[in-house]
This record gives C-alpha cells, structure tokens and sequence, in this order.
C-alpha cells in the first residue's frame, strides 16, 4: 500500500498570511488539528497544529497570561484583549517552518516508520512542490479496520 491509497483528500490548508485567528476557527469548524500552511504559489511551507498555540516561544508570554487569569479573578475585557492579541498574529510567524513531506506514491510502512522516527501526526503528502493530500496517525487505524 501507499500514500495515495491512504491520504485524506482534499486537504484543508491555510495562507501565511493569514491570521491566527483564521487559521484557529477553521481549526475548529473542520474539527482538525492541524493546518499545512502554504505560500502564495501553493507549496507547502510550514503547518501549525493545535499544539502550536500553547507551544509557540511567540505565544508562551501570552497564552501564560491567559492561563494565570483564569485561575485567578481577572476581567473578560482583559482576557478578551490578550486572546485578540494571540488571534492577531501571522500564520508565519508561529508555524512550525520544518515539514517533513512524502511523495504519493511512498510506501505505507515507510511513511508509518518516518512519523515514528520524527514524532509526527500528520505528514502532507505532494506532487512536486504541489499538496495532494495528508496522512495522520488516525489514517492508520483505517487499516487496522480494514483488514480485519
């Protein structure tokens, strides 16, 4: 088996460009946890997953602030005003810049030892520099499901 016969297509990516914020409530209203974030001529360069926004050295000071208000009494217009600065953010400038990619036609258990190896999720699957699809760790129990 390989990639193509495993991918999740179409896949649901992001601009650069765009903001935090966009990329969060696309996040949530596809029920994902990850974006590949592409440039203006479509090639894969980065992805943010949920993770991302607790994670990111350019998140820490704010989302620390978030956490410390909501354990203490604090104001909703102060917790509105730090999550508005959080949202406002690039994709760019928090995206994680190293992705590792396959090809469409990688074999599956390649793929599978490479996620293991780099502790990935999710690996974007491309032809050429152009995104075709994506695998994530959920992929895998599809097979599991399958052969039995």
């Amino acid at each position: 088996m390989i990639a193509k016969d495993l991918m999740t297509t179409p896949v649901v990516t992001i601009e650069e460009n765009s903001t935090v914020e966009k990329a969060a409530r696309l996040m949530l209203d596809e029920d994902i946890s990850a974006l590949p974030v592409l440039n203006s001529s479509g090639k894969v360069v980065g992805i943010l997953t949920h993770s991302d926004f607790g994670l990111s050295p350019k998140f820490r000071p704010l989302m620390e602030n978030v956490f410390s208000m909501l354990g203490s009494t604090t104001t909703p217009r102060h917790l509105e005003e730090t999550a508005h600065k959080v949202g406002g953010k690039l994709v760019r400038d928090v995206m994680r810049r190293h992705v590792i990619t396959a090809s469409q036609d990688t074999d599956m258990e390649h793929i599978a030892q490479l996620m293991l190896r780099a502790n990935i999720h999710r690996l974007p699957i491309v032809d050429g520099d152009r995104l075709v699809g994506i695998i994530t760790r959920h992929d895998f129990l599809k097979l599991i499901v399958s052969s039995e």
